[in-house]
């Protein structure tokens, strides 16, 4: 008998197209059937894929295409395997709504996004209450599901392995090291819930890592590669990008627009030569670890507006010298390829009001968070030659060192990739709207360029899904909200309201701490504009309920 083990999940929806995902038992032949939900619309569809064995387990990437656009579908999944052909038992309901076509007069986009779901107590699980919101609203699912989730970062925290875990499985004490670690982590994240996999059954779900998918603060230090690698860890690394890749990259693909990705490559030939294809993915991603041959992780995502999901981790500075020049340079959150795309993408886009950029964690923090992360990046005397050359590079020891016990990791510390997405506001033109994670704390923030400039950009955090701070974070975060505003880096920054909407909702100075998903709706309000609302949704009474909100105009 064919069992999922994992899913399904419907991953990348397009306007005609869209990727349904699942873990099984067995290897076996999946065909998916779909067909629109109106009993009145024709536009059946099926495709079938063979699964893939990774590691012992099998996976299936179903894409179908031809399908209309803005119309909900229902879907089915069947196995053929030794025994014959199954229908494998849907115990959630299994539906998606394909992307509204290009040039829709009233458009309204709604996101749903998080992070951080440590999965260490299911009843104060957002993700899990989101699940029994969904069901609860079904019947008005057109005009209050979001057309998509956004899953933001650490969506298994592989280096503290929730209680359940480890009473089952002790070796995982110490965190995940091996593929078959992290794929146990993704298969009780997703699957012991049935809300969770409500959730990811029925909506459009779009993912990229932070840091606890492998190691907590991984690659936060230019020599914090180095100094794994030396340690003998490269395992640990490379098995947690695959199975990065096999549990949330692969999803976030359109096959026939990234048909030539590396890594989708590698999983089409193990699929038509019958082979085990962790080999092949372990020998290519461990090119990306030694930054041999780095691999494409962000991605974009064709929503009107749209939405550019970037890799805020892979592509940090790493130094594998000692020379003190590289060691203590200008750092980067983002290599100048990904940010020469950034580019290019927002410049196709200028007639759009708000093009939304994905990033796992902040580019704007509260500000003498900001203020502080950006002071311990900035390099004085830097340049070789410069009089103060060697008081410079001492500075930065200081800085790196005061950086790394603080745990700053975020957007400011890393001046060439701040100074170059400044430089790209300026361009632009336009307003940007970033979403982020991993800060344990939900806040909206907006910035302006401190010369003549009258676009914004702006900044939503929603976090945790599940998790909390700790206390002496909780206390120093709640003691600097007092500042509300900065200047720094070139950017006039400020904290923008939030507007509690019940009595318990934990927020200060416009700061809000509890277990929260957010729902963002952008409603075009003319040719080229749109208003902006955010909500937080948290657990009242054990239900889903808005308990903050953010307004923009």
């Amino acid at each position: 008998m064919i069992e999922v083990r994992v899913g399904p999940l419907v991953r990348a929806v397009g306007r005609q197209s869209a990727v349904i995902w699942v873990e099984l038992s067995q290897p076996c032949t999946v065909i998916c059937r779909v067909a629109p939900a109106a009993t009145n619309q024709d536009g059946r569809k099926s495709a079938s894929v063979t699964t893939v064995t990774v590691g012992g387990r099998y996976y299936a990437v179903a894409f179908l295409e031809g399908l209309l656009s803005a119309t909900w579908y229902d879907y089915q999944l069947l196995g053929i395997g030794s025994d014959g052909e199954e229908t494998l038992p849907a115990t959630v309901r299994q539906c998606f709504r394909t992307l509204d076509p290009v040039g829709t007069e009233t458009t309204t986009l709604r996101v749903a996004y998080g992070s951080c779901r440590r999965s260490n107590h299911p009843e104060d699980d957002a993700l899990s209450a989101f699940g029994n919101w969904l069901l609860g609203t079904y019947e008005a699912r057109e005009t209050m599901w979001p057309q998509l989730l956004l899953l933001i970062g650490d969506q298994i925290y592989a280096d503290q392995p929730p209680d359940e875990v480890l009473k089952a499985h002790p070796r995982l004490q110490e965190g995940a090291a091996t593929f078959a670690d992290f794929a146990l982590l993704y298969e009780y994240a997703w699957s012991r819930d049935p809300n969770v996999r409500q959730v990811l059954a029925a909506l459009p779900t779009f993912m990229i890592f932070d840091d606890h998918e492998v190691t907590n603060n991984w690659y936060t230090q230019p020599t914090w590669r180095a100094r794994v690698l030396q340690a003998g860890k490269e395992e640990l690394l490379v098995d947690g990008l695959v199975a990065y890749w096999l549990y949330q990259g692969w999803g976030n693909l359109y096959p026939q627009q990234d048909e030539n990705h590396p890594l989708l490559q590698i999983m089409h030939r193990a699929g038509e030569r019958g082979e085990d294809a962790l080999p092949a993915l372990r020998t290519r991603i461990q090119a990306d670890v030694t930054m041999a041959a780095p691999i494409r992780w962000h991605y974009t995502i064709p929503t009107q507006p749209p939405i550019f999901v970037a890799n805020a981790r892979t592509e940090r500075t790493a130094v594998f010298s000692d020379n003190a020049d590289e060691l203590y340079a200008p750092t980067q959150i983002m290599s100048a390829g990904q940010m020469s795309e950034l580019r290019s993408w927002l410049q196709g886009r200028q007639q759009s009001a708000l093009p939304i950029i994905v990033s796992s964690v902040p580019v704007l923090l509260p500000p003498v968070i900001g203020l502080g992360e950006y002071i311990m990046g900035y390099r004085l005397w830097s340049q070789q030659g410069s009089a103060l050359h060697t008081l410079g590079v001492r500075l930065a020891q200081l800085q790196q060192r005061v950086a790394e016990k603080a745990n700053f990791d975020h957007w400011p510390l890393y001046s060439t990739s701040w100074h170059a997405l400044v430089q790209l506001l300026q361009e632009s033109g336009q307003d940007l709207l970033v979403l982020s994670g991993d800060v344990h704390f939900s806040y909206a923030m907006s910035a302006q360029l401190r010369r003549h400039a009258t676009n914004h950009l702006y900044q939503f955090v929603s976090t945790p899904l599940q998790n909390a701070l700790d206390e002496p974070s909780d206390r120093q975060i709640k003691l600097q909200a007092r500042i509300s505003r900065w200047n720094y880096g070139g950017l006039r920054t400020r904290v923008l309201p939030l507007q509690p909407t019940d009595q318990s909702s934990k927020v200060r100075a416009n700061l809000l701490f509890q277990n929260t998903l957010a729902m963002v709706t952008l409603q075009q309000t003319g040719t080229h504009g749109y208003s902006v609302q955010q909500e937080y949704l948290g657990i009242i009474d054990g239900q889903m309920q808005v308990v903050g909100r953010t307004l923009l105009s």
